[in-house]
């Protein structure tokens, strides 16, 4: 079971860095889309908005991975507590994930 919850980890850890990355992405896009709308030209705006949807999709499918990886790990940890595996900690080392 610490297998698995060791992977589990892992997964749930790098979904957040890979949201941490879209997040930069997405801002890095939003301030071209910004300087094209602000000088007017039309096509460089449609395509960095076409750019900032599909960038938001991705983080949204990455964040609700997240959050099913990190429910799962709530679940396997309070039956590891239970069974006096694991101890209850106060979090002060654990990832949340980004919003």
């Amino acid at each position: 079971m610490m297998i698995c919850f060791r992977h589990l980890d892992r997964k749930f850890r790098m979904s957040c860095h890979h949201i941490r990355m879209l997040n930069r992405q997405i801002e890095m896009i939003q301030v071209r889309y910004d300087r094209s709308f602000s000088s007017g030209q039309r096509t460089f705006r449609y395509s960095h908005r076409l750019k900032l949807a599909t960038y938001e999709g991705m983080r949204n499918m990455y964040y609700e991975y997240a959050c099913r990886r990190a429910d799962q790990l709530e679940q396997i940890q309070d039956v590891l507590i239970d069974r006096g595996l694991m101890f209850e900690s106060d979090d002060s080392d654990t990832e949340t994930i980004p919003a």
